[in-house]
């Protein structure tokens, strides 16, 4: 299929201030193509990587069955060939295969990360087994010193999605529940409103303590205390604004320097490119947001965007029309559809 030059789907993600990403479990042909473009300017959005299809417990499209570690080797080798800086172990039903991966992972010199799960002794054993991350949450809360500091300094990355998985209803509804999100000028500017309207108006009002985000929040700060990194993902909740509620979930318990820190460098580490990417140094790549107020007096302002800079490159926060080097507006909004947003009375009878 055709990937339009100034595509919502990429473009929405650096509005908000995501200057890299990472797709964890994917279709090899959309993200390297759409990565491509974007890297020699034809396209607009953040810098993308992907593990392309996560290494699943059996034969799927594009995926063979890891049955010996010379058959893990061919197939991290080939996604390492494509450009993926880390691979996907997707629930591997049996502790060799897990550790096959790993191993191939560890010879080819990239990373991996893991799907997660509620059973607590599997995660112990990815740790065990030398997966530099993983995703989701444990769905045991609160999690404890012993295993956060076993975790920590293993080394591993708790990529712990807080708007998903674990315990409760899923985080990301309190955000549809507490704002009239659907009304928000940017995300009408950037989603398209079918991917808009549908869910985020249809609101289910649970006391704040149903969900577990502060739970899952203390935990993740209990882990960083001990010297243990997460990361920010927002699972494609509701693109670019997601990537901020994980941040402001986790500022509540850690305070918003280390949210901070999380979204920025800990991401950086999970990639393995803390030597390119995370902060602003000598010769690190020119990333940062210019902020209308400052995140340390109210962590929601990380949300209020005058400006981003990608790579040297910068865009206006609510247009992404490109400011320097060059003037040039973004284009076309093809996808907005301004009358799926009015409101107003209509008579009902004839």
């Amino acid at each position: 299929g055709m990937i339009p030059a100034h595509n919502f789907e990429s473009a929405i993600f650096l509005a908000y201030g995501v200057t890299t990403m990472f797709d964890p479990s994917t279709t090899s042909i959309d993200p390297f193509p759409t990565a491509e473009l974007i890297e020699v300017g034809q396209s607009i959005g953040p810098r993308m990587f992907t593990s392309a299809e996560a290494l699943l417990a059996n034969e799927d499209y594009a995926t063979n069955e890891v049955t010996s570690l010379e058959q893990a080797l061919r197939e991290v080798g080939r996604r390492k060939s494509w450009g993926s800086p880390m691979v996907k172990q997707y629930n591997q039903p049996t502790r060799r295969q897990r550790q096959w991966i790993v191993e191939a992972v560890r010879r080819l010199g990239i990373r991996t990360t893991a799907e997660g799960s509620n059973d607590l002794y599997y995660k112990l054993g990815l740790v065990m087994d030398g997966h530099t991350g993983g995703e989701h949450l444990a769905v045991q809360a609160p999690l404890y010193g012993d295993l956060l500091t076993f975790m920590a300094q293993a080394d591993y990355v708790y990529s712990h999605t807080p708007l998903v998985s674990g315990f409760g209803a899923w985080n990301d509804e309190w955000f549809w529940q507490e704002s009239t999100l659907w009304k928000d000028a940017k995300l009408q500017r950037w989603t398209p409103w079918r991917e808009l309207i549908p869910h985020t108006r249809r609101v289910v009002m649970r006391p704040e303590s149903d969900y577990s985000k502060d739970v899952v929040a203390q935990s993740v700060t209990d882990f960083i205390a001990l010297g243990g990194r997460s990361a920010i993902g927002s699972h494609g909740q509701e693109q670019g604004i997601a990537s901020h509620w994980d941040v402001w979930m986790l500022a509540k318990a850690a305070g918003p320097l280390t949210a901070l820190e999380v979204a920025s460098m800990h991401g950086a580490r999970f990639l393995g490119m803390e030597d390119d990417l995370g902060s602003i140094a000598p010769g690190k790549l020119a990333d940062l947001m210019v902020l209308d107020a400052n995140p340390l007096d109210n962590i929601r302002n990380t949300a209020s965007i005058r400006h981003v800079m990608k790579a040297g490159r910068l865009y206006a926060g609510d247009s992404l029309d490109e400011l320097w080097p060059r003037a040039m507006p973004f284009g076309n909004y093809y996808w907005v559809v301004p009358e799926m947003y009015r409101v107003d009375a209509k008579r009902i009878e004839r």
